[in-house]
């Protein structure tokens, strides 16, 4: 299971939508909790109906604040929303026969509201013993260590309180150090660790491969939060499964291309499958693997940019991070224009 929860800071605008579709797509994601997407009413569920999701719970942001959006797939996770607040969404999670709680989070960003979160968690905390995972954006630090730039911040005493009182962990984290810029100059650039998860023990034990990863900043000033409940050691590229992509059929040559190699020596239908499943993966590397290799390329090339500018401003780094995400941004429009040629021939 695969569970993401990003600040968006709009996810009114056309960029939002596009990213969300695309990281969906892939890293598989199951469970999605969009935080402060600064829209509301209609055009809130609008934008939640087309992500791409079975089921969402929506918490409205107030004007221009805030807000929480909880979406999942249906066929892949049973979820049932117990309770919320305007600040969080807590659901039970069923998997076989091991149920818990996942509460995702955006903290209001006045410590004075923030601090009434605290205590409604502590009375969620007493209310059940399940296994628990809280996500999403804290708006808080817990050392000094998690901030870089701007004034001296220990952290936010009440939420280092809540964590110790509630006896939560830590998920650690792969990724950059920092999971928000304020994207300043550079006297004034201030980094923080504001996004993370937290967990009880049960949650630890029932889930010990676990682990957290802090995905490339794209079209927001925060890092996608992204957690896998099964283990970091993925299976060799050799052993992923082929799948016929659809978008191939879009290509004027492809017709051409299969009869040519369906034709290539005798033996029956399954031979020839096999034989024309070895050209079709050498034909999309050439022809379309191209596109789906490059915003790879480019993710990569975005967190390794932002890991280094969490140690210190570099106005090339900078400079080429806005490249490189301008660019992203061009191949999710090319890749939108494809999927409407395969819709068209389709038809």
């Amino acid at each position: 299971m695969k569970i993401v929860a990003w600040n968006v800071r709009g996810a009114g605008k056309n960029s939002c939508a596009s990213t969300i579709k695309d990281l969906k797509k892939a890293f598989n994601i199951d469970i999605l909790a969009v935080l402060e997407p600064r829209i509301s009413g209609p055009r809130a569920l609008t934008v939640a109906q087309n992500l791409g999701f079975s089921h969402y719970h929506i918490v409205d942001a107030t004007g221009f604040f805030g807000g929480v959006w909880l979406l999942w797939n249906g066929n892949s996770v049973s979820l049932h929303v117990v309770a919320h607040s305007s600040q969080s969404i807590t659901a039970l999670v069923t998997l076989g026969n091991q149920w818990w709680l996942l509460t995702v989070v955006y903290a209001n960003p006045c410590s004075r509201i923030r601090e009434s979160l605290w205590k409604y968690f502590d009375g969620l905390a007493c209310a059940s013993h399940l296994p628990w995972l809280v996500l999403g954006d804290f708006n808080d630090i817990a050392s000094a260590g998690e901030k870089c730039g701007g004034n001296l911040d220990l952290g936010g005493r009440s939420f280092v309180e809540w964590i110790d009182r509630n006896q939560l962990v830590d998920l650690g984290f792969f990724g950059a150090k920092f999971t928000w810029c304020n994207k300043r100059n550079a006297e004034g650039i201030i980094w923080k660790r504001l996004d993370r998860g937290l967990c009880n023990i049960n949650w630890r034990l029932l889930f010990p491969e676990a682990h957290l990863s802090y995905l490339p900043r794209v079209n927001s000033d925060h890092c996608l939060v992204l957690v896998s409940l099964d283990s970091n050691h993925y299976p060799a590229r050799g052993c992923t499964p082929f799948r016929f992509q659809a978008m191939w059929m879009s290509h004027p040559d492809f017709p051409k291309f299969i009869h040519a190699n369906w034709s290539i020596g005798d033996g029956h239908a399954s031979q020839k499958s096999a034989r024309l499943k070895s050209s079709l993966i050498s034909w999309n590397r050439q022809v379309f693997g191209c596109l789906f290799q490059k915003k790879r390329r480019l993710l990569t090339r975005l967190a390794s940019i932002q890991r280094k500018l969490c140690w210190g401003h570099n106005p090339y780094l900078c400079d080429l991070e806005n490249e490189l995400t301008k660019n992203y941004n061009m191949l999710l429009e090319q890749e939108a224009l494809l999927v409407a040629e395969i819709k068209k021939y389709m038809a």
